[in-house]
């Protein structure tokens, strides 16, 4: 009995910690959290949280579609002038940022507002990136409603100035196991931002964004192709090609052997050579960074 009780009482101890972590987190930030994208403020960058584009039982990740719809939105109302689109690209294989930017330009939105990062593989490491590496001060976080809180409290801690956009999936609200995930996840952040200093799976050398072009008169504008950002997001690009050595993939083959051209074939190309000339860094990059990564 006495065992059984202590047990309850340390699971009534926890649950209240995950609730008033919870409570920090959400009264920190709710007061700059729009209320619908077209009452979200101007920022010069916005970010874009990544996510897988499909469902695991099939069918489009609404969440998603959301995300790139709300995006596209604030090109067309000018409110920014880059979007930073920042994913998981774990693989060859699976690309969040390129899936975004190919979707974003189906939306119509011109590549040159749009700079991929290639080594977004959480939240956490989507803020710290876009704040160290590619030098962001101000941003426009875009996600869900319910993720923009956790958002905005690590960019707080950070020191980046943010403001949260949300992107309503009106098709799928949130159910109680995404919701259960949450709340569990914002008191994570909590220990990783002031108990046990989390730091990114991958950081690398500082990157500059293109000249804003929204604010810009010039007609002399560089249009950045995709592989333009690749290099860019280079960092990221290093990280996703030392995990195709780590699996075996050859990243040079591959790209010769595919039957349509690949954007990133260049980029890869030079990195591949980059990497086998400095097995110094090819070997830090394969110890620090696992295949597998968290998502957003």
């Amino acid at each position: 009995m006495r065992a059984g009780w202590t047990i309850v009482g340390l699971l009534a101890a926890g649950a209240m910690t995950v609730v008033g972590l919870n409570l920090w987190v959400v009264m920190a930030t709710h007061d700059r959290i729009a209320t619908s994208p077209l009452t979200c403020q101007s920022r010069e960058v916005g970010i874009v949280f990544g996510t897988s584009h499909g469902l695991v039982g099939g069918g489009s990740n609404p969440h998603y579609q959301a995300r790139l719809d709300t995006a596209a939105q604030l090109y067309r109302l000018r409110r920014v002038s880059n979007l930073l689109l920042s994913g998981d690209n774990r693989t060859r294989y699976y690309n969040e940022p390129m899936t975004m930017w190919r979707d974003l330009r189906a939306r119509n939105v011109p590549q040159e507002f749009m700079t991929l990062d290639y080594a977004g593989f959480s939240t956490f490491d989507t803020l710290v990136r876009a704040h160290k590496v590619f030098g962001v001060d101000e941003a426009v976080l875009v996600t869900q409603p319910w993720h923009l809180p956790r958002a905005l409290f690590i960019a707080d801690a950070l020191g980046l100035e943010a403001v949260g956009c949300p992107a309503i999936s009106e098709r799928q609200p949130p159910g109680l196991k995404l919701m259960l995930r949450e709340w569990l996840a914002r008191a994570a952040t909590v220990g990783d931002l002031y108990l046990w200093g989390r730091k990114p799976r991958f950081l690398g050398p500082q990157e500059t964004l293109p000249t804003p072009v929204l604010s810009s008169h010039s007609s002399d504008k560089h249009v950045m192709s995709p592989a333009e950002g690749s290099v860019t997001a280079g960092a990221g690009q290093q990280a996703a090609a030392s995990r195709d050595m780590a699996d075996g993939v050859d990243v040079t083959d591959a790209v010769n052997a595919a039957d349509t051209p690949d954007p990133h074939a260049l980029a890869r190309q030079a990195q591949a050579s980059l990497l086998a000339s400095l097995p110094g860094v090819k070997q830090a990059l394969l110890q620090w960074l696992p295949v597998s990564s968290d998502t957003n």
